[in-house]
């Protein structure tokens, strides 16, 4: 498949470029076509401002949402196909009023992507919290009860019109074409902090 031939069923991946001070870092996405797509330019340029509007209030205003990359499932090919790759350029900040001092940016907000079966996935936010919406209890951060209201709040506002009629957020696997997709029901905060350094490693257990 190709970015300018979107058909139902395919299946894309989003990729969201955030820095501040420096750092760089990203969060991906999948998301399945749930028709065959007229005006794929437009749609994916309406995809990608329907995922920044869900991460800019999630944000701090010291974070720069950079960039959003929008690819094929599978794998560049040889030779490279320009038509598998979209760049969008953004620079916006983001939006969340915080009242104290931010937490460093390797400690992560936890948001559960809910599916039907199967084990459910993760996205991890950095900077998105302050020292303000953490708590101790049992030897352990985790978030207050009003940061998780507040959080599952912006969630739950963006989800009234999500992505909107021609996509939707799944969990897809397998190489080089998807062979299991599931899709992805609700996203949920977590009470859990996860501490995520910069330079760890990330690996497959199964192919």
């Amino acid at each position: 498949m190709t970015l300018s031939n979107i058909q139902q069923g395919d299946v894309l991946t989003i990729r969201v470029y955030k820095q501040f001070a420096g750092y760089l870092w990203a969060n991906n996405y999948e998301v399945e076509a749930l028709q065959n797509i007229s005006n794929p330019p437009t749609s994916l340029e309406a995809l990608v401002t329907r995922i920044v509007n869900l991460e800019r209030p999630l944000h701090i205003p010291a974070v720069v949402i950079d960039r959003v990359t929008v690819s094929t499932y599978v794998p560049d090919s040889l030779p490279y196909n320009p038509n598998t790759l979209a760049v969008f350029p953004v620079v916006v900040f983001g939006t969340r009023t915080i009242s104290s001092d931010a937490l460093p940016l390797e400690i992560c907000l936890f948001v559960r992507r809910n599916v039907n079966f199967g084990r459910d996935g993760r996205l991890l936010y950095r900077g998105c919290l302050s020292e303000a919406d953490m708590e101790v209890r049992g030897l352990r951060p985790i978030l207050t009860a009003n940061a998780i209201s507040a959080l599952q709040g912006v969630i739950n506002s963006w989800a009234a019109t999500g992505l909107g009629n021609e996509f939707r957020f799944v969990m897809a696997s397998g190489l080089p074409v998807p062979t299991s997709v599931r899709s992805v029901i609700s996203l949920q905060v977590a009470d859990r902090i996860v501490v995520k350094k910069f330079n760890n490693r990330y690996f497959r257990r199964n192919p």
